[in-house]
């Protein structure tokens, strides 16, 4: 039976697949138009201040990650604050890209939670 602690982070990651899925769905069935529109005139300064805030967590989070004993746990929240900080740095880049490129970039942001939840639920599972 897994410890409380470890089946919490498991059901986290298993919301970061969904999340991931989302975001590809939306990409594959071209409705994102309201997300295109959230890039544009006032919120495009809100957009480019959640993308710093998403890139700050990862870094942060990575640098937090040297103080877990455990190397698997350590290998689950380096590869959580990787996959932030480029999910931050994807979102920096919508805000400069033309919209032919705005489904391919949400695309790759949902295949890279979708892979960060499947691969930290494997290994959490495995520990």
């Amino acid at each position: 039976m897994p410890r409380p602690d470890r089946l919490f982070r498991m059901v986290n990651e298993i919301v970061f697949v969904l999340l991931g899925g989302f975001l590809m769905l939306f990409a594959l069935t071209g409705r994102y138009l309201f997300f295109a529109l959230s890039l544009t005139g006032p919120r495009r300064t809100l957009w480019l201040a959640l993308s710093v805030v998403v890139i700050f967590w990862g870094v942060r989070a990575w640098r937090l990650a040297r103080r877990i004993a455990a190397p698997s746990d350590r290998l689950v929240t380096n590869i959580a604050a990787a996959s932030l900080a480029l999910t931050g740095l994807i979102m920096l880049s919508l805000v400069w890209a033309p919209f032919s490129l705005l489904g391919w970039l949400l695309i790759a942001a949902g295949a890279i939670f979708v892979l960060r939840g499947l691969v930290s639920a494997v290994l959490m599972a495995r520990a």
